[in-house]
Parts: C-alpha cells; structure tokens; sequence
C-alpha cells in the first residue's frame, strides 16, 4: 500500500476555504473554520496543504486555556520571535509579525483557543489587525462553541467554513485504486463506506487486508467476499485495541450480517 495522500472531497474543501479566504480583499474579515469529527482526514489535509502551500501552522494547547500569555508566546515562536513577556506588546509584536509575513495562519486543535472567550477574541484581533487569513482546524462541536451568546460576534467575522463528512463511495473507490491499485465497483464500494462509517483510519486498516487478500487470489479487485473479509478482520483488529471504534461496532456488524 502506498504512502500518499489522497485527493478526497474532504481535501478539496480544506484547500478550498484556504483559497476562498485568500482571494478576499484585505478589508474583509478573513477568519476561516474547518471542523468535524476524528478520523475523517483532517490532519491528513493539513499535512497535504502545509506540504504544498506557503502558510504557518502552529498547534493549541491546552495548557492555554489557563494562560493567554503561552498562547501568544508559542504564536510568536512559530515566526521565530522572541517574547517579551508582557501580553499587551507580544499581542501588538504577533500582530505586526503575521502582517509583514502575509501568508495563513493555520491553528490545528483550536477547540482549545474556542472554549476560552479571551483566546479566540486575541486570535480573532490577530485576524483583524494582521488582515491576514486565519484558519482554525476543531472539532464537531466547534460550531456549538462559537454559537454562544458571547461569541455570536466571533462567529458572524467566520467568512469562509467546511465541515469534514464522511467518505463518499467515490473516495473510497478512488483510495483502493491509487493506493493499493484496486479496483472498486459501487456496490462493494457502498459496502466498505458502511463498515467503515466512512471513516479514512478506518478504511487504511480495511485497504492493508483487502490488499493482502487480493494479492493471495491474484485478483486486481476488490470482490465482493474479499471485501466481507476484509472487513471482518479490520473491525475485530479494532474490538481487540479497545480503541473508541468499537463504539459503533453495532452498525459495523449490521453491515456484515446484510452482506451475507
């Protein structure tokens, strides 16, 4: 199996707020949220676009929730500035820094910064100040966070947003054939995205087995009882890890017993 990204709608729509925020007028609020639940390739798309896209990434932590001062001083260290320990002129410093660089800012694990009012009011600021565009990668619930009252101002400044969804069958054709050279007709393809919940860690465990099986019957697809095998072994590697996949190991089952 090849180790390399795969252009999923999820990718194009991460790059696509990038691109959105970019092209808008330096007047304009340029504050962008790409959010959604683990395991859908969040992470996998930041990698792809901070590889191939001039911007700087920077992860939160949440030891920020107790101090606005860490986060602005690790914000800084991401543009190689020193801090000077005094929150007025860092915020001012990171400001004049994010400007003069011009390109994104991209803030992974921002649920972190958006449970704290005076974290995402600063980076909002930054956004503001620096006219540069800001994007924040979280969670599912990041759209709940930012609906509070308090931050309704905070929200309403998000100009550009993608949701992470689960993979589409066509991703999952397209996965099997460029990483492992396998074809995928619908059907089995509708099959895997169930067993997998459309899920893509999911789905590398399920395309190593299927890749296995297919080479031990010298076939360039992935059939239908490959495809049911597969599956079983992934989902019981999965129930054996005690991992949080086993959560939804019902539907998995459902999936399996429908197959036949």
């Amino acid at each position: 199996m090849k180790d390399q990204i795969v252009p999923t709608e999820n990718l194009r729509g991460f790059a696509g707020v990038a691109e959105a925020l970019i092209a808008k007028s330096e007047r304009l609020d340029r504050l962008g949220l790409i959010f959604g639940k683990w395991g859908l390739g969040k992470s996998t798309s930041l990698q792809w676009y901070y590889s191939n896209h001039p911007c700087f990434y920077a992860r939160a932590l949440a030891a920020w929730q107790r101090s606005p001062n860490m986060m602005v001083e690790d914000l800084l260290s991401t543009y190689r500035v020193e801090a000077r320990g005094r929150l007025k002129l860092d915020v001012r410093e990171l400001v004049r820094v994010v400007k003069k660089r011009g390109d994104p800012l991209i803030l992974d694990e921002a649920d972190y910064v958006i449970r704290r009012a005076i974290l995402i009011e600063t980076i909002r600021d930054v956004a503001d100040l620096a006219h540069v565009p800001v994007i924040l990668i979280a969670g599912e619930d990041a759209m709940n966070l930012l609906g509070r009252h308090d931050l309704a101002h905070v929200l309403s400044r998000i100009t550009a947003k993608y949701e992470f969804k689960e993979l589409s069958v066509r991703d999952i054709q397209r996965a099997a054939q460029e990483l492992c050279g396998l074809a995928v007709d619908e059907k089995v393809g509708s099959f895997i995205r169930k067993v997998c919940l459309g899920d893509f860690r999911l789905l590398n465990a399920f395309l190593l087995r299927a890749e296995e099986l297919c080479f031990f019957n010298q076939t360039s697809e992935i059939t239908a009882s490959i495809a049911k095998t597969a599956a079983e072994s992934a989902t019981g590697q999965a129930e054996r890890a005690g991992k949080p996949e086993t959560a939804w190991a019902e539907p998995q089952r459902e999936a399996l017993a429908a197959a036949g």
